[in-house]
């Protein structure tokens, strides 16, 4: 079966004369593409338009009533309605969202395989078709959304407009149009992130300037630790140095933590995470710090934790470190970021004499 035969046989069936179908199919495709390649082109600051469009080209190309586009959110189970045609993001599916979630969009996620629920199917759970007359659904697709990192989210589509049958062509068909989806989200997230990246460097390069002026000490370290929680979004924050030959993280500059931590928080090299950060001399990124035996408690409300040694040399000399009071708040990237700002700082320290024995040991 040749692609153009399948598009055919998926969009109109096989009952139609040749001559309609082929201007049938001439006309839907080729408004259905031109949408997706006007998302797929979308940049970044635009992604709630890219899924819209495709979801709109989703409904003219499978001719379905209904369709919706979800995507993962980090640290949740349930996928989160991103854009839909055709269907309201209200009451019905709220109502049904922990069921639909269990029966239907559990299992692509996890199989990485879609799926097709028709009443004429063959050994269709009874459960799933009670769910489907609930919703007033009148057959349904599934298919995997996927980038680089894996199974992102779901495409799914429900009712077709000509009452026909679903089929696996109706799925190959969806699975297409979920690639696109994959590559479009996949597009805006790479340009974002480049976005980011050129914004915080640029940041780096300017703050360095004001860093490597100030030779005091003690406004240097209240000024490194004020850069990083700006450059990072970070409500919480700390700067710290090693005290040799003791080995204690003395903290130097803190940033949402009260002043009183200076004295209360005084870990040695290889305790809690900045500890570990002091010894192996390599950063550490905590999505969730609940789950991770490192980490020592001096804000309640801190719930993720990255930390980066400032390093001379080869020596660990200090460590910087930033909180957030979500989980998932920081990334590789911001990661990258850090450590590039890391480096800024250790060339400040060193020209305000600080890592000389002059200062902060």
């Amino acid at each position: 079966m040749t692609v153009r035969s399948l598009l055919q046989e998926a969009i109109f069936g096989k009952k139609m004369p040749a001559y309609t179908r082929e201007a049938s199919l001439a006309g839907a495709l080729t408004s259905g593409f031109y949408e997706v390649s006007q998302a797929m082109n979308t940049t970044a600051g635009d992604m709630q338009s890219s899924l819209d469009l495709i979801a709109s080209a989703a409904t003219s190309i499978l001719r379905v009533e209904r369709v919706a586009i979800l995507l993962k959110s980090p640290g949740e189970e349930e996928l989160d309605l991103r854009a839909s045609a055709g269907i309201p993001r209200g009451r019905q599916f709220e109502k049904y969202r922990r069921e639909i979630h269990d029966s239907i969009f559990s299992p692509v996620l996890a199989s990485g395989e879609g799926m097709i629920v028709s009443e004429t199917r063959i050994g269709l759970n009874s459960k799933l078709l009670r769910l489907l007359r609930r919703l007033d659904v009148k057959g349904f697709l599934a298919a995997p959304i996927r980038d680089p990192s894996g199974v992102v989210g779901v495409l799914c589509a429900a009712s077709p407009l000509d009452r026909r049958n679903l089929a696996e062509t109706d799925l190959k068909l969806l699975s297409v149009m979920a690639n696109f989806a994959g590559v479009a989200i996949e597009n805006a997230n790479l340009v974002a992130r480049l976005h980011r990246k050129a914004k915080k460097l640029t940041a780096i390069f300017q703050i360095s300037r004001a860093l490597n002026e100030e030779r005091d000490p003690a406004v240097l370290f209240e000024l490194i630790i004020d850069r990083a929680t700006d450059l990072l979004g970070a409500p919480s924050g700390s700067m710290i140095l090693i005290e040799r030959p003791s080995g204690v993280l003395r903290i130097q500059a803190e940033r949402g933590l009260g002043p009183e931590v200076k004295e209360e928080v005084l870990l040695r090299i290889g305790e809690g995470v900045t500890g570990w950060v002091a010894k192996e001399g390599k950063p550490a990124l905590l999505t969730d710090v609940t789950s991770d035996f490192r980490y020592v408690e001096a804000n309640t409300n801190v719930q993720s934790e990255l930390a980066v040694p400032i390093k001379w040399g080869d020596e660990v000399v200090g460590v910087l470190n930033v909180d957030h009071y979500s989980r998932y708040a920081f990334t590789e990237e911001d990661q990258e970021l850090l450590t590039a700002f890391a480096n800024v700082a250790a060339v400040a320290l060193k020209n305000a004499k600080v890592l000389d024995g002059e200062e902060g040991r």
